[in-house]
């Protein structure tokens, strides 16, 4: 029963982390709806040229505990 709650916490945090990206695509789409139409203060714009520039990092999948044991 350990490992299934384990298993079922890792899906939970990839379920909420992928909800937690998909909010915030919204929030920069909705900010670059109110940067058209000239609705953003300069603290506002800056903030949106951060979230655009910001690192994407890709996916990796990490090797399971018995994989990188044996690698060793």
């Amino acid at each position: 029963m350990a490992i299934d709650d384990l298993l079922d916490r890792g899906r939970d945090a990839r379920r909420r982390r992928d909800e937690a990206a998909d909010e915030l695509a919204a929030v920069v789409k909705a900010l670059d709806g109110l940067e058209g139409v000239k609705m953003l203060d300069a603290t506002q714009k800056r903030e949106l040229v951060r979230l655009r520039d910001r690192p994407r990092r890709k996916r990796t999948r990490r090797a399971s505990g018995a994989a990188q044991a044996a690698t060793r």
